[in-house]
């Protein structure tokens, strides 16, 4: 049986809780309220401080918390040897944070997985990118209040590379990063604040040797408007293929 920890137990860290009740054995969180619902999930206390999950047994560690737990707390994670799943994959728009991140994880024999999130088809991207991403557009549009905005008409509120989009957009377009993780090449984004869209949609365009790729996401978002639903089950999904026989890629 696989030993989960999570840190960060907002509404992606609940959805794990609820999938791997007998697997999840630690959480952490600042908010003691917060590790309080993970227990009561798993029906067993769970809460524990950071210093002493990074200690424990652990096949695997899920940060779900913030691009600022994956600068602070994820390096510690690797340096105890355990595996990690980031689910802020926004932080690894930092060269210099992603370079040190898997050199911890070369030095300590582990490793760092990043889930689709809230897009499909990296799969593809990544492959076509063994022989060249020449081009690959991301165009996010959500309802403004996901955004913290509220303009009355539709409006481009940013257009620019992703590790800038990140940054002024933190908690909203992590999948421009893993989109250009997998083409290894920085991804132009365009994020449209619309008041008529309920969802969050994500339209990917990439051109390389292989052809040329498009890709339409249309997500529900979830309780936290910045997070769609198939945010949450994209990490639910690489941890049953970690616990799997076969590995669905």
């Amino acid at each position: 049986m696989m030993k989960i920890g999570i840190i960060g137990c907002g509404y992606i860290g609940r959805i794990i809780a609820e999938n791997f009740k007998n697997e999840v054995s630690a959480c952490y969180d600042r908010n003691i309220g917060s590790m309080e619902k993970i227990s009561e999930i798993v029906t067993r206390d769970i809460a524990c401080s950071f210093e002493k999950i990074i200690k424990m047994d652990m096949d695997l560690i899920v940060e779900s918390a913030s691009i600022e737990a994956v600068r602070e707390l994820v390096p510690k994670v690797l340096e105890n040897g355990k595996d990690v799943l980031i689910m802020s994959v926004g932080a690894l728009a930092d060269p210099k944070l992603l370079s040190r991140l898997k050199k911890l994880a070369f030095e300590n024999n582990c490793k760092i997985y990043i889930s689709h999130g809230a897009i499909g088809g990296l799969d593809a991207i990544k492959s076509a990118s063994l022989t060249g991403v020449r081009k690959i557009t991301l165009t996010t549009r959500k309802n403004p209040a996901a955004l913290g905005m509220n303009p009355t008409k539709e409006k481009i509120v940013f257009e620019g590379p992703a590790s800038e989009a990140v940054t002024k957009f933190p908690k909203n377009i992590n999948v421009s990063v893993a989109l250009s993780l997998a083409a290894d090449k920085e991804a132009y984004v365009k994020i449209i604040a619309d008041p008529s869209v309920d969802t969050n949609i994500h339209e990917i365009s990439v051109e390389g040797d292989f052809g040329k790729m498009n890709l339409v996401f249309n997500n529900l978002p979830s309780e936290n408007k910045r997070t769609s639903i198939l945010a949450a089950l994209s990490a639910v999904s690489l941890i049953k293929n970690l616990k799997s026989e076969m590995f669905i890629y």
